[in-house]
């Protein structure tokens, strides 16, 4: 039942509906300069050195800019940088699950995934991953708790052709106590999801700090070359759909009442 119901607040709460914000970018300038990512709006490296991200204004979402991979000249293994987030402090419960997504644009590849981490420690890297989700150039899903999983087909969700050369929207929710992710290209409406019962998050769910990691890795040791982009990354605290409807039909009241008074 759990299961259910994260997939279904997957697929159905909208990030623009957050109930509490806790970070938002998309990547523009200001504060954000072109260059490489680190050091900017406290991002720091995380694994590797961080030499394959930079902040871009060759193609983006929205705006001007976003967050580019360039793995075809620098195909060295594994890449991730990383910021600290605060914890909620007992916000994020079923009803009020953690929402973290972004969108990516990855080049057709075949080896080559970025992918969005969530870590319950805030200097935590790829190692230390506690709940993720990747894309992979041919349109291959991973993910899962443990960081391996998002590398493996030990995580393997499913293939789409679909999620490469489009817009996706990646995301992972924490309901508290289990987490789920969900991958969407939303032209076509192809959709992978998978959940996962038991999420070491809790100190996202604290009154400490809690983190994210965006990276780059591989499948196959062979043929690694790969770009992506990544625009409009949102993380913050949702409303179930059920509070999420009840929210909506108060709106709607409440408008329909203002026109009468009209």
């Amino acid at each position: 039942m759990r299961q259910l119901k994260l997939l279904t607040a997957l697929a159905a709460v909208s990030i623009g509906a957050t109930a509490h914000a806790i970070y938002s970018t998309s990547f523009e300038n200001p504060p954000f300069a072109p260059g490489t990512i680190v050091g900017q709006d406290n991002w720091l490296a995380g694994s590797g050195a961080g030499v394959s991200q930079a902040i871009s204004g060759a193609f983006a979402r929205t705006g001007a800019q976003s967050l580019f991979w360039d793995n075809n000249a620098n195909q060295q293994s594994f890449y991730s940088v990383r910021r600290a987030l605060p914890g909620q402090n007992g916000a994020i419960t079923a009803a009020t699950p953690l929402m973290a997504e972004v969108w990516m644009n990855i080049d057709a590849n075949v080896n080559r995934l970025y992918g969005l981490y969530l870590m319950n420690l805030p200097t935590s890297t790829l190692g230390g991953m506690n709940l993720g989700v990747t894309v992979s150039g041919d349109g291959t899903v991973r993910g899962g708790t443990a960081w391996s999983n998002t590398y493996t087909n030990s995580g393997l969700v499913g293939t789409n052709s679909n999620f490469v050369g489009n817009w996706i929207r990646v995301r992972l929710m924490y309901d508290g106590v289990g987490g789920a992710l969900e991958v969407h290209e939303p032209i076509s409406n192809a959709t992978l999801s998978n959940t996962f019962a038991a999420v070491n998050l809790v100190n996202a769910n604290g009154a400490g700090e809690f983190g994210i990691n965006l990276g780059t890795d591989y499948f196959a040791s062979t043929d690694r070359l790969g770009i992506a982009y990544m625009d409009d990354l949102n993380i913050g605290v949702v409303p179930e759909p059920a509070t999420l409807t009840a929210l909506m039909v108060g709106a709607a009241a409440l408008l329909a009442r203002r026109r009468r008074k009209s």
